[in-house]
C-alpha cells in the first residue's frame, strides 16, 4: 500500500524522526539504534511513540527478543535511504568551485562591439583556470529568452532593465565617437555639416529598421547623415575606413584595437549625446551557483578595467 502525505501531515513531520525511523528499521533494536544515534534508549523509544501516531501503524513490533517491522514498516525500511538521501542533497551547500581543475565551457552572448573584451577576459581566466573555455554566441533580438533557458551563463547588452528572471549589474558607459582615416578632410573643419557631408559605414547584423539615437541626435539639429554601406561586423569597417572618406559612429570601444592597426583617427559626435550605458546579466535561476559567479567576476574586471583605459 503507498503512503502519501498532505500538506498539513507534511507540516507536523520533523525530519529527525524519520533518521530515527531509518536506524530502527535498519537495526531492529531500539537500543542500538539509541547507540548508533548517540542517544538514550528512551528518547528512542519516545520518538517511535511519536513515528507510530503520525503514521497510524505500528511499525515496529516485538517478536521475542527482537523487533521486526510491520508491512508498512518493511515499506518504508525500502524508502526512506532514498528520501532522506534526496532530503541531504537538496539541503547541502553546493560543490565548491575549483579553478585550477575545472574544465568547464562558459557561455556568453555579447554584442559585436565588445571584442576588445575578450582578450582581458580570456587571459584573466587562463591564468587563473587552464582547463577553463569560453564560448562567445553572438548578441540576438532573441539573447533575454535564450539566457532565461539556460543556453548562456552570462549576457552583456546595452541596457539595464531587470526582470523577475534576470538580474544584472551596469558593466560602464562608453561615449559615441566617429571614426574616419587619419587625414579624412571632414576633421579639418569638424561641425555637425562635415559630419553629415560624408557617407557613413553602419554596423548591423539585421537590416535597420526605423532612426537610431546618433540619427535622432543629428535630426534635432538639421542634419541628416547618408549611410553608404551596412556591414554585420566591426572588423568589416575599419577597412573601409582606411580606404575610403566613409565615417563610422561607434561607442569607443569598439574599435579599441582596430584604430590602431588601420590608423585611424576618432573625433567626439560634434552634437551631444549620452553614452552607451551597457550590462552583465544572468539567470535568477541559476546565476548563484559558484562557477557562475566566478565566470562573471572575470567579465566585471576586464570591462572595468577597459572603461578605465578608453
Amino acid at each position: 500500500m503507498e503512503f502519501t502525505l498532505s500538506a498539513q501531515s507534511l507540516s507536523k513531520i520533523d525530519l529527525n524522526l524519520l533518521v530515527v525511523l531509518d536506524v530502527l528499521l535498519r537495526e531492529k533494536s531500539v537500543g542500538r539504534a539509541a547507540d548508533q544515534l548517540n542517544l538514550t534508549s528512551s528518547a528512542v523509544s519516545h520518538a517511535l511513540k511519536r513515528l507510530r501516531t503520525l503514521f497510524d501503524n505500528e511499525l515496529l513490533v516485538r517478536d521475542g527478543r527482537r523487533m521486526v517491522p510491520t508491512a508498512r514498516g518493511q515499506s518504508l525500511a525500502e524508502t526512506l535511504p532514498i528520501l532522506l538521501a534526496q532530503v541531504e542533497s537538496t539541503l547541502a551547500e553546493p560543490q565548491p568551485f575549483d579553478p585550477a581543475t575545472s574544465e568547464q565551457t562558459f557561455r556568453l552572448a555579447a554584442p559585436d562591439f565588445i571584442s576588445p573584451l575578450l582578450p582581458l577576459v580570456l587571459k584573466s581566466i587562463k591564468a587563473k583556470a587552464p582547463g577553463v573555455s569560453v564560448q562567445v554566441f553572438a548578441f540576438a533580438p532573441t539573447a533575454t529568452v535564450d539566457m532565461q533557458t539556460g543556453r548562456y551563463d552570462a549576457l552583456i547588452m546595452p541596457s539595464f532593465r531587470q526582470t523577475d528572471d534576470l538580474r544584472g549589474i551596469a558593466l560602464g558607459a562608453w561615449p559615441w565617437v566617429t571614426f574616419g582615416r587619419k587625414d579624412h578632410p571632414a576633421f579639418a573643419d569638424w561641425s555637425p555639416e562635415s559630419w553629415a557631408h560624408f557617407p557613413h559605414v553602419l554596423v548591423s547584423a539585421s537590416p535597420p529598421s526605423g532612426r537610431g539615437p546618433i540619427d535622432q541626435a543629428a535630426s534635432r539639429l538639421g542634419v541628416t547623415r547618408k549611410i553608404g554601406a551596412i556591414v554585420p561586423h566591426f572588423s568589416m569597417a575599419a577597412p573601409i575606413l582606411a580606404e575610403t572618406d566613409m565615417l563610422l559612429v561607434v561607442p569607443s570601444v569598439a574599435m579599441h584595437d582596430l584604430a590602431k592597426v588601420y590608423g585611424l583617427a576618432q573625433r567626439d559626435l560634434p552634437f551631444e549625446i549620452q553614452s552607451l550605458n551597457f550590462s552583465l546579466f544572468h539567470s535568477a535561476k541559476s546565476g548563484d551557483e559558484p562557477a557562475s559567479r566566478w565566470f562573471r567576476s572575470h567579465i566585471e574586471d576586464a570591462a572595468r578595467a577597459l572603461v578605465g583605459a578608453d
